[in-house]
């Protein structure tokens, strides 16, 4: 059994961008008398994680999914739905009077609670970008001065989803689930306790008893492992500033034996993102599996959904049997976090460790600890290394 995970980008500027050239692409092809060939939208995006998410919950009758979903500065779990009918805390607990932990994958409410709950996020960012603009539009008739600052804090402002507040938020619910699973122990500190017997459920272990520990990889296959796993399903391009969180996150998942899948959806135009290098160090740390869906038909017409469950479907333990895409080529090269540049010489900050193609001028844009001035002297003075 497994407990998945599932991060959605939904970011609305990313998806609105598309969705224009979906339109414009999909408009040619017609006077050509073609079908549509990408890229994907969003609701072709949900409707493929509802497939997924039917046909994992088809796999095993303990599985348990999450559904979390991520915009430019919002993150929530949007399946279950806090409040409503299978919550987390009756999927954590075990609803009614089973006396189990873990409740079932309700198809219909999963469907219900994703498209509600994406429909809600993208409402409450639209209404913000909404917001800043009035903001941004009444300032700029005050002074010639504000409105230059107010075009400056617009270019810097965070584009892209919160994938690292994601990411965090995925594994502070598994661990909530594996502790309340297992009597107050957190099981991700001792991979023993992951053991069950066969006529336990996925989270039955309520007295904290989990097996000898001293068996094998091979028994504990047979006797049954609680597998977590995280899978990011990624649209918008990295935010430089928050690799140093994504690295946390994954040395974490590393640490706890969780297994971080990641599937970057490129759009196929010339000048956006093919793929997602911080995606792959993460899957790359927990040996996961990457996948970045190829432009064209495979995104369309159902295609996303057989992608998705060909390569995420199978839980880690038999895809060492498959054969599945693998990472040949991942890109390390440390990455400017203010421009996304790859660089080979960099200024470091000191406090937070973020790398830099110039020197910041008077805070780090990512811890705003003040940067000094330089100084002749040699203690003082700021000196660029070289990143090998």
């Amino acid at each position: 059994p497994n407990l998945l995970t599932l991060i959605l980008d939904v970011t609305t500027f990313t998806w609105s961008h598309r969705d224009l050239a979906r339109k414009a692409k999909d408009k040619a092809l017609a006077a050509k008398k073609k079908s549509s060939a990408g890229p994907a939208t969003l609701n072709d995006v949900i409707t493929s994680v509802l497939a997924l998410g039917a046909a994992f919950s088809c796999l095993n009758r303990d599985n348990v999914l999450v559904v979390i979903a991520a915009t430019e500065e919002e993150v929530s779990v949007i399946y279950p739905r806090k409040g409503g009918e299978g919550n987390m805390g009756e999927v954590v607990m075990g609803g009614g009077n089973s006396g189990e932990c873990g409740e079932r994958v309700d198809t219909g409410l999963l469907n219900d609670y994703v498209r509600l709950g994406v429909a809600e996020l993208v409402n409450r960012a639209a209404e913000r970008a909404e917001k800043r603009a009035q903001a941004e539009k009444q300032s700029s008739l005050n002074t010639e001065i504000t409105s230059n600052n107010n075009a400056q804090s617009t270019t810097t402002r965070k584009k892209g989803a919160a994938v690292a507040s994601a990411l965090s938020l995925a594994l502070c619910t598994i661990n909530r689930f594996m502790v309340a699973s297992h009597a107050g122990v957190s099981a991700l500190a001792n991979t023993s306790l992951f053991q069950r017997k066969d006529d336990e459920g996925i989270l039955a272990l309520m007295g904290g008893g989990g097996g000898s520990g001293s068996s094998n990889q091979t028994s504990q296959n047979s006797k049954g492992i609680l597998a977590p796993r995280a899978l990011i399903i990624q649209a918008s391009p990295d935010r430089t500033s928050d690799y140093n969180a994504l690295m946390n996150c994954a040395f974490a998942a590393n640490k706890s034996e969780i297994v971080i899948d990641g599937c970057f959806i490129p759009t196929g135009m010339k000048n956006d993102e093919k793929t997602s290098p911080f995606l792959q160090q993460m899957v790359d740390q927990t040996k996961g599996t990457y996948l970045s869906v190829p432009s064209g038909a495979a995104q369309v017409g159902g295609a996303l959904s057989e992608v998705l469950m060909s390569v995420f479907l199978p839980p880690p333990s038999i895809r060492p049997e498959m054969n599945l895409p693998k990472l040949h080529n991942v890109d390390f090269r440390a990455r400017c976090f203010e421009t996304g540049e790859s660089i080979d010489v960099a200024h470091i900050c000191n406090q937070c460790l973020s790398i830099f193609k110039e020197r910041p001028k008077e805070v780090c844009l990512t811890c705003r600890a003040k940067v000094r001035k330089k100084s002749k002297s040699g203690s003082n003075a700021t000196k660029k290394i070289k990143l090998k």
